[in-house]
């Protein structure tokens, strides 16, 4: 481009004379090099620079936002330093270029977003004072429509998550449950954030919009509503990361099935595992399907059982844990709730070799283990009960230390459906289907009654009575002995409508796993 350059004299002593130059200009936030106010001569005489030099210099401090040394080559620099302070910080979110021609003093200014680029040209005034050439400043430097006082601002309009949490509030992908994350991603494609809107505008002193120079709507997606609640969400996290070793608690809405939580701790994320895939044995806590095989073969919760501290079976023998025994020599005989409360290992290893080879199986699917969910936007595996010809086999499946597997998740599911009367129909992203293989019939309603009491006993004077100021629990303890490792520690139980398992793998015991759920629990309310 051929520069156009006009001279005329300043004020009446003539001791300041202007160019005005057109030149295009390209500004990079990349830095480059030094401005040099000085130039040598062959003889090494400095030299006064010209005006484009100097319009060079000020293009190069302008595009690095150095402030100071761009205020500094104009004629204003108090009023330069505030104006270039504000526009850098208001268009922070943008990134600026310009570049000058080669010989004039037309500048092209880009100021460049995601979504939107406001191009345009800004000539320069060059005056000179005291044998120095100057950016003459005012606003319109930044920007020709400026007028004094404006500035430029970046604006971006949150295009919105396509998640929300069960009540409709936004939620970030930071909240989702890490268990689930990947799998929600999947569900709705991977991509959970909507496009947010930008906008260039000119504004005023007091930050208000005067015009919109560039402009960028955005785009909002379709939401998808998990059914994940933040609270619940927060509280069982919390829980499971005041435990010292591995832990995790899976919470559901008992009458509905929808997913409230899944927390893990980075001990148990180590293992490898999930909470809604892993299988784990599920030691006492399976009590309450031998109880309900029971109780739909002819037993009541008042029903007499005998609790010796030890019971042989075939060629096994089965203790209790501890000293534990109830009843009076020789017969030990109890009550059914009394040994439930107790979780007396010897009374249901004798129930389970009493039933039939497939009783366990089948009552175990009435409450749900074993039943296969195809929940969109989470895998899940509840679990599985074998069938048990053997005596012996059925005896220990009994107290939950034979082949048993189930995993936190199929457990919650387990204590939902005595609740609820039926086992729910998991839901993790509202409006997705689940859909249910080998889901059966529930237990009959009189049963389900009974053992809830004998759950709420369990959490008034049974194994888990340090719940017991907490009213409405109902819950089961279990300890998984393990081939190698400390015992597994179990609490599974509801509160209200929401359903819980906690497994804190190789505990030892289940006393922490109570206190895990009564943290949780109390925070919930």
């Amino acid at each position: 481009m051929q520069s156009k350059t006009r001279w005329w004299i300043l004020g009446t002593g003539g001791t300041a004379v202007v160019a005005v130059v057109s030149v295009a200009a390209y500004l990079l936030l990349a830095p480059g090099p030094p401005s040099k106010y000085v130039t040598s001569s062959p003889a090494n005489q400095p030299q006064p620079l010209t005006a484009n030099d100097v319009a060079r210099d000020y293009v190069q401090s302008f595009s690095t936002l150095d402030v100071a040394a761009a205020a500094a080559l104009t004629d204003n620099p108090t009023a330069a330093t505030a104006a270039l302070t504000t526009v850098y910080k208001n268009m922070s979110g943008a990134r600026l270029s310009a570049s000058l021609t080669s010989d004039g003093v037309t500048v092209d200014v880009d100021w460049r977003a995601t979504k939107v680029d406001a191009v345009y040209q800004v000539p320069l005034k060059m005056v000179q004072s005291n044998g120095k050439w100057l950016v003459h400043w005012s606003d319109a430097v930044i920007e020709p429509e400026l007028t004094p006082g404006q500035s430029l601002a970046f604006h971006t309009t949150p295009g919105g998550s396509t998640l929300t949490d069960r009540d409709g509030k936004p939620l970030a992908l930071d909240a989702v449950p890490k268990s689930v994350k990947a799998g929600v991603q999947q569900a709705i494609g991977g991509d959970l954030q909507a496009v947010d809107g930008q906008a260039i505008a000119i504004v005023d002193s007091a930050g208000k919009d005067v015009k919109t120079l560039e402009n960028f709507d955005g785009a909002k997606k379709a939401a998808y509503a998990l059914t994940i609640d933040a609270g619940t969400q927060d509280a069982a996290q919390k829980a499971v990361d005041g435990f010292t070793g591995a832990a995790t608690l899976v919470a559901i809405q008992a009458s509905t099935g929808e997913i409230l939580a899944v927390a893990t701790n980075t001990l148990f994320d180590n293992g490898g595992q999930s909470p809604l895939t892993g299988t784990f044995p599920p030691g006492s806590t399976f009590k309450i399907v031998t109880a309900t095989a029971g109780l739909e073969h002819g037993l009541s919760e008042k029903s007499t059982v005998s609790c010796p501290n030890t019971v042989h079976i075939g060629p096994r023998t089965i203790p209790n844990e501890g000293t534990l025994q109830l009843g009076a020599a020789p017969d030990y005989n109890t009550a059914l709730h009394s040994a439930f409360a107790a979780s007396c290992n010897t009374t249901f290893a004798q129930i389970a070799a009493n039933l039939g080879a497939d009783d366990l199986p089948t009552a175990a699917k009435q409450l749900g283990l074993g039943v296969d969910f195809d929940i969109p936007g989470v895998t899940t595996n509840t679990g599985r009960v074998d069938s048990a010809p053997d005596q012996v086999d059925r005896a220990v499946d009994g107290f939950g230390q034979g082949t048993d597997l189930t995993s936190p998740f199929g457990m919650a599911v387990v204590a939902a459906t005595v609740h609820n009367g039926q086992v729910p129909t998991p839901v993790l992203i509202r409006g997705q289907q689940t859909t249910a293989n080998g889901k059966t019939a529930p237990p009959s309603a009189s049963v389900l009654a009974q053992v809830r009491d004998m759950m709420r006993e369990v959490c008034t004077t049974g194994t888990a009575r340090g719940l017991a100021s907490l009213p409405n629990t109902f819950g089961k303890t279990g300890t998984a002995e393990v081939d190698t490792g400390a015992a597994h520690g179990w609490f599974v139980g509801y509160r209200g409508d929401v359903a819980f398992a906690v497994l804190l793998p190789h505990a030892n015991t289940s006393g922490p796993a109570v206190d895990v759920a009564g943290t949780f629990l109390r925070a919930i309310g």
